[in-house]
């Protein structure tokens, strides 16, 4: 089983039945369960007041992006794919998401729909990104940098 800790709440996968168990933390109480359609591994849990985001892996470049209604366990939308590095910033999602081409894409998702609003594809050796006033910085194994505004055009650096 693993546990992930979001506040006031937990979420554990259970490896075996292939369900999620969210509970509340202060008395270990059920508040709902989830049974996935397949065996998964998670990766990592994001929140927010509304949404539990769950990034699963089934392969090296298969999973998917799932977000559950943190009243009921209802899935809400999801991205198909493997992502890494998920992460909430200013309202949105960004995402590092690999396709089955092993083509690695930077990604901002609208959280309510889960509505891509603009991609753009990196090099598969991003190690680091970090969130800047004017855009998204990102650092590259080789040394190569590059920044991204918040609108997803690319800027000289």
């Amino acid at each position: 089983m693993l546990t992930f800790t979001c506040n006031d709440t937990a979420i554990v996968y259970n490896t075996e039945k292939d369900t999620l168990l969210c509970v509340s933390k202060p008395d270990g109480r059920k508040l709902w369960v989830k049974k996935l359609s397949e065996p998964m591994a998670i990766q990592n849990v994001l929140y927010d007041d509304r949404f539990y985001y769950i990034a699963c892996r089934t392969g090296d470049t298969q999973g998917m992006f799932l977000t559950l209604a943190r009243s009921n366990g209802s899935t809400m939308w999801y991205i198909p794919g493997r992502t890494f590095l998920e992460i909430l910033y200013r309202g949105f999602l960004y995402l590092i998401f690999v396709d089955d081409d092993d083509r690695y894409f930077l990604i901002k998702v609208e959280r309510e729909e889960g509505t891509k609003l603009w991609y753009h594809q990196i090099d598969s050796d991003l190690y680091y990104y970090h969130f800047m006033e004017d855009g998204i910085l990102l650092h590259y194994a080789s040394g190569k940098k590059e920044k991204i505004t918040y609108d997803g055009k690319r800027m000289a650096y």
